[in-house]
Order: structure tokens, then C-alpha cells, then sequence
């Protein structure tokens, strides 16, 4: 299998970047990982996210309904504000609270493990690369990469897409996970790192925890019907939130997709293809940065993925001034709106002959 690598014999970019950033922290005299406003952020969060639970079964139908709705929204502030900077080691200096704030993806229904591999170790390094980044794999269903193969449905993805999204959690925590699980590989690419016996204890035991909480439970209580509607109301929010933060970073019309030669070798250095291959969005939107954790300053992100989303407002002004010295494009969208709108013109691009 090819190996990937980067353009990386010099490194003017990334030197820049890192010397700016760097020179930042020294001046301001403060830490790198969270703040006090990141923790009372991620208390509010666990605190709708319980709230919104017991809901299930103090309200009466269609009102519980609501709460595994909005249930579905605080398990995707979970994920974007306490489990990603805690899987990126940036949610506190110590480690083990890195690891528990990394393991709530556990507790909300796929696996850490694997999304250290999927994520950390594969789409970062390799963003929009087909071969690697199983953010633009769809298993044919969707044509979001030009190195992909078109079919003639394709033509109409930018549209049956809206239907796929609220499926995307679903998919991704019983069919994505196994698969890693039994294949030891994300897209082309093995993992670096392969389950060791403690590892699968956890992924097996999380698994059963999941539908133990989520189905088993509350189907005790209140029903299988009611139970199984509420848990397709939770994962359609959960799912259309997952798909769109991650897509309009990466899947839109101003990102670019770059294809390694025959030798696996990518054209970029390492922070250039950052560059090309990711967009901020909504950057001056406060409620944006609160609720998806940053993750609207992903070009930041990509640069510095082991300094918390706290700073990200800060370094995007930093990325923008160096980037300007360099003579190299920060691809952005003003609002979320204008992203999506790019995103489903790619998308359109895409599906067309």
C-alpha cells in the first residue's frame, strides 16, 4: 500500500505560522489548552445533555419527542466542545482529563479509538485525499472528490444529499465503526495502530452501554415505538449537524483536493495543504464559535490542532496576517449560509458530466 507524504524538504510556511502563533503565547503569558471559559462551557453543555435525557421520560408524547431532539443537539455539542479538544490533548494540560474528555465519545455512541484514527491520524494529516480522508468517502453514494468515479445519479447529489445527512450518525456508529473495527484500516490506509485486547474491552462494553441507554432503557419504560421514533428524532439532529460542521470546512467549491503521484507524494508542504484544503466560516459569529466548538475557525484548527478552540479567534487574525505576508489565500465564508451555499455548489460540480 502507497504511503502518503508531504512536500515537506522545506518549510517556509509552516516556520511562519508556528513562529507567529508561538510569539502570541509567549506575549500573552498563557496556556495553550483550555480556559476557565471552556470549562464552564463544557459544564453548561453536560448539564443540557443530562437535563435532556431524563426529559425522555417525564414528558408525554409528542412533547418527549422534542427532548430527544434536542437531545440530539447537546450530544453534538458534547462531541464538538468537550470530546474534540480532549481527543486533540488541548481541553486541559492533564492528560487524563484529555482522555475522559476524549472517551464522551464513548458514552454518546461510537469510539475513541477509532476516531483517533479516523480523525487525528488520517484527516488531518491528509485532508480532501482521497485515499486517506474517509470524510469524502461515501461508498459511491456521493461524488464529493473529482478523483472519485461519477454515476449518473450523481447529477442529482446536491439535492438527495439533505435526505443522507440526517442518517450520517446513525451510519457512522453501527456500520463506519465496526467496519475500522474488523478491517484495522480507514479508507486505503491501515491503522497505525491496531486494537489491543483493552481497546476492544472498551469498544464492545461502549457499544452495549449505547443501546443498554439509548434503546433498552427508556423501551422499558416507555415503549418500543415511542423509543424508536425518538431515537430517529435524535440522530436526524445529531447526524445533519456531524455532516454539515465537518462538510462546509472542507466539501465546498474554494477548497482544493490534491492528488499524490504514483509515489504516494502530495504537491504541498504540510501547512499549505492545510490552506487548500480547508475554509473558515461564520468567523465573527459568536453563537457559530459557542456551539460548534471552533469548529467554524477550522483552517485554525487544521494549523494548530493541539491548541484549544478557545484561542481560534485570536489565531485567525494571526493565520490571515501571515498568510497576506506569504501571498498565500485563507479561504473563508462570511456566514454559514454562504458556506452552505458553496457546498452544494461543489456538490452540484461534482455530479455533473
Amino acid at each position: 500500500m502507497t504511503s502518503l507524504s508531504h512536500n515537506n524538504a522545506q518549510r517556509p510556511l509552516q516556520t511562519a505560522l508556528g513562529n507567529a502563533v508561538n510569539g502570541y503565547f509567549q506575549q500573552q503569558n498563557i496556556a495553550k489548552t483550555g480556559d476557565t471559559a471552556l470549562y464552564r462551557k463544557a459544564t453548561i453543555i453536560l448539564f443540557m445533555h443530562i437535563t435532556s435525557y431524563t426529559c425522555f421520560f417525564l414528558l408525554a408524547e409528542p412533547y418527549s419527542w422534542l427532548a430527544w431532539a434536542f437531545h440530539g443537539f447537546t450530544t453534538a455539542l458534547v462531541g464538538f466542545n468537550i470530546m474534540h479538544d480532549g481527543a486533540h490533548g488541548s481541553f486541559t494540560k492533564n492528560k487524563k482529563i484529555n482522555s475522559l474528555a476524549a472517551h464522551t465519545f464513548n458514552i454518546i455512541g461510537s469510539n475513541a479509538f477509532y476516531w483517533k484514527q479516523k480523525h487525528n491520524l488520517n484527516h488531518h494529516p491528509y485532508t480532501n485525499v482521497a485515499a486517506a480522508d474517509e470524510d469524502i468517502e461515501a461508498f459511491g453514494l456521493l461524488r464529493m472528490s473529482p478523483d472519485k468515479p461519477r454515476h449518473w445519479f450523481h447529477r442529482w447529489q446536491h439535492i438527495y444529499v439533505w435526505a443522507l445527512y440526517p442518517l450520517t450518525s446513525l451510519f457512522w456508529f453501527f456500520v463506519l465503526d465496526f467496519l475500522a473495527y474488523f478491517n484495522q484500516k480507514i479508507v486505503d490506509q491501515e491503522f497505525s495502530q491496531k486494537y489491543q485486547a483493552k481497546d476492544s474491552a472498551i469498544f464492545w462494553l461502549s457499544k452495549a452501554f449505547y443501546l443498554t441507554a439509548y434503546l433498552f432503557i427508556p423501551a422499558h419504560f416507555l415503549g418500543w415505538e415511542t423509543v424508536i421514533i425518538g431515537f430517529l428524532c435524535l440522530h436526524a439532529v445529531m447526524g445533519v449537524l456531524f455532516a454539515v460542521v465537518f462538510q462546509l470546512a472542507h466539501v465546498v467549491d474554494k477548497t482544493e483536493f490534491p492528488q499524490p503521484d504514483e509515489h504516494g507524494n502530495l504537491p504541498y508542504e504540510w501547512a499549505a495543504h492545510q490552506l487548500a484544503t480547508t475554509a473558515d466560516f461564520a468567523p465573527k459569529s459568536k453563537f457559530t464559535t459557542w456551539c460548534v466548538g471552533g469548529l467554524n475557525f477550522q483552517v485554525e484548527h487544521h494549523l494548530f490542532p493541539r491548541i484549544s478552540h478557545t484561542h481560534y479567534p485570536k489565531l485567525h487574525k494571526i493565520v490571515r496576517e501571515v498568510c497576506a505576508q506569504e501571498n498565500i489565500e485563507h479561504r473563508e465564508y462570511p456566514t454559514v449560509w454562504q458556506a452552505i451555499v458553496g457546498h452544494v455548489k461543489h456538490l452540484k460540480s461534482m455530479g455533473q458530466a
